[in-house]
């Protein structure tokens, strides 16, 4: 019979007592509890790990990407960088500049980068931008993945359009597309359309960027190379070629090119020759001396050689032309004719000397005047019609460094001008044959305030130095006027000067008396100053000077073909043309040596991108 067994805990509260099947106990209540509390722990603790797994699955997966991230950014970075140093240098470039390439790596292993490049050609006077777009990518099994697209606008800067190695005085006529570096003080009219680099002080107007005064050295170096690097032969690599001499003075009309003996399309000549029109070469002239440019000529580089190597001055005659397309370099000074004379450069024009505008000599003894600054033309608004200068009454004037030999020595003398003045009752200088002595005691024509030996007032002041000594003559007063004027002076060896206004010989209020001889102290004629250093403020034109004294019906009006003529300015121009562009692509150098070392250079001081950013 079976028994039924109870049992009870003291002082534990009374709870219905467990169920038993025969003589078995069943399980407690409480290992029951205490078994799904171990359930729950087990499930807890898996349901974690499972989760923590997962976490570290996707942190790697987020670690492995940011790291192919990584690498791609820095690979896009150095296709950007490779770009810019080869847009900068691109000398083993075949073409004019790196276009870009596909499938490019910094190293070994699976990391690649596709470039393009493209110059951006919408201003034609601004070469010196360009667009990179860059791609970098991974390759896993033939699948480009890890993509990074990035695009950037490069400007080459500094980029030197025009260097010139001493002080200079810029005409309005001349335009600079680029960076320009003086090595002296820089005086400005002309339209620079970068920043300006100078050892000294810069003034002036038209400066589109930064005037950086007080460098202490060039962005850019003067080019490193020598007429004998280029003739009679030169190097590519290892190969010597031979350059092609022309063999006169005179280039021959016609179109010149390259040939496989003379791949750099160089012609040479070892002294002073000229350009006579109707030359067109593609490849690169040298002279050694001055080269003449008259009619239209055209020079054209060939990839990693200059196109023009002067070593003297290059000199454009009235009418004449040239266009340059690479690196022009001279080792004096440019001169380019008032009458039509145009230079039209894309590239970089380099010269020791400046560019300075040259004024016509009429006579055919080719005594013509270099305009020492920025004077103006009036093409209309000279006295008979024609043009004439405007000078602004600061430092306007005209030099004849050479006058001395063809005005020294004359036993006799006219020289005749038409003066128009902007203002009266001042010193203003006409006319000048030296340094200023601040006393004029040497061949000179100027306006006089206060005739100190005569008591004239607002007089005309004319002076002479022969071999006995120096002569002044002062007009009447009140002779200063703001109408056109002709005015004369005439002297013979053994006489007083004399002065003519207007064809009438003027009573003088002051003579120094009479010297003789022949003339003396000339070392330059100079219009448009004088013995105190007064610049002329307004107009002047139609200089005449003779060796003889000529007669009243002669001198006023001014009569042409006469004999005894000097030189003879008739200031009808309209004023050069100077056109300057940078165009790196075209003026980087490369020269070989006899054993095969290469030098590189290029008008490219630097390179910084404008921007770059991300392209989806």
């Amino acid at each position: 019979m079976a028994r039924i067994i109870n049992i009870e805990v003291e002082d534990s509260p009374r709870r219905n007592p467990p169920l038993v099947v025969g003589n078995q106990l069943s399980v407690t209540h409480r290992k029951g509890v205490a078994l799904l509390v171990v359930l729950f722990v087990v499930m807890v603790i898996v349901v974690t790990s499972i989760g923590f797994l997962s976490k570290s699955d996707v942190e790697l997966a987020c670690g492995g990407n940011m790291e192919l991230w990584t690498e791609m950014v820095y690979t896009s970075e150095s296709g950007l960088e490779e770009a810019r140093g080869l847009i900068m240098s691109p000398q083993e470039i075949g073409s004019e500049y790196w276009t870009g390439g596909a499938g490019r790596q910094i190293a070994g292993g699976d990391d690649y980068y596709d470039v393009r490049i493209v110059r951006d050609d919408s201003d034609p006077t601004d070469r010196c931008n360009y667009t990179i777009d860059c791609n970098s990518y991974r390759l896993q099994g033939g699948e480009k993945v890890g993509r990074n697209n990035v695009t950037a606008q490069l400007r080459l800067d500094p980029c030197i359009a025009y260097w010139v190695g001493t002080g200079d005085r810029m005409s309005r006529r001349i335009t600079i597309n680029g960076d320009m570096y003086c090595a002296g003080i820089v005086g400005t009219q002309a339209t620079i359309n970068g920043d300006v680099f100078a050892k000294s002080t810069i003034s002036g107007a038209g400066i589109e960027g930064k005037s950086n005064q007080y460098v202490t050295e060039a962005p850019v170096d003067w080019p490193g190379i020598e007429i004998s690097d280029y003739s009679p032969s030169y190097y590519l690599g290892v190969g010597s070629y031979s350059s092609e001499n022309i063999g006169s003075s005179v280039h021959p009309i016609g179109t010149f090119n390259p040939s496989s003996a003379n791949p750099g399309g160089i012609r040479y000549y070892t002294s002073n020759a000229e350009l006579p029109g109707g030359v067109n070469i593609t490849g690169m002239l040298a002279i050694g001396g001055d080269l003449r440019v008259s009619g239209v000529n055209v020079i054209s580089a060939v990839k990693n050689f200059p196109a023009l190597l002067v070593t003297g001055d290059l000199i454009i005659e009235p009418g004449g032309a040239l266009e340059v397309n690479g690196l022009a370099l001279a080792g004096g000074e440019v001169e380019i004719s008032s009458d039509g004379g145009l230079l039209d450069i894309a590239g970089a024009l380099f010269t020791k000397n400046g560019i300075s505008e040259t004024v016509v000599d009429s006579s055919g003894n080719g005594r013509g005047g270099v305009m020492a600054s920025d004077i103006a033309w009036a093409p209309a608004g000279g006295y008979s019609g024609g043009g004439a200068l405007d000078c602004d009454g600061l430092n306007d004037e005209v030099i004849d460094s050479q006058a001395g030999s063809y005005l020294n020595g004359l036993s006799a003398i006219t020289v005749s001008v038409w003066v128009k003045s902007d203002v009266t009752s001042e010193n203003r200088g006409i006319l000048y044959s030296c340094q200023v002595t601040d006393v004029d005691s040497d061949l000179g024509i100027r306006y006089d305030k206060a005739g100190v030996y005569g008591g004239g007032v607002n007089g005309i002041k004319a002076s002479l130095r022969a071999t006995s000594g120096y002569t002044q003559i002062e007009s009447s007063s009140n002779m200063q006027t703001t109408n056109w004027q002709h005015l004369a002076l005439v002297w013979q060896s053994g006489s007083s000067l004399k002065l003519y206004i207007n064809g009438v010989l003027n009573p003088l209020r002051y003579s120094s008396g009479a010297v003789s001889g022949v003339t003396t102290g000339v070392t330059k004629l100079i219009l448009g100053s004088g013995a105190k250093r007064k610049f002329w403020d307004g107009l002047l034109d139609d200089l005449r000077i003779y060796n003889r004294v000529l007669d009243p019906n002669e001198i006023y009006p001014p009569v042409d073909g006469l004999s005894g003529l000097l030189t003879h300015w008739r200031l009808d121009e309209a004023g050069c043309d100077v056109d300057i562009t940078a165009a790196p692509c075209k003026t980087a150098l490369m020269t070989w040596s006899a054993d095969g070392l290469a030098e590189k250079w290029e008008q490219v001081g630097g390179a910084f991108f404008r921007s770059i950013g991300r392209r989806e």
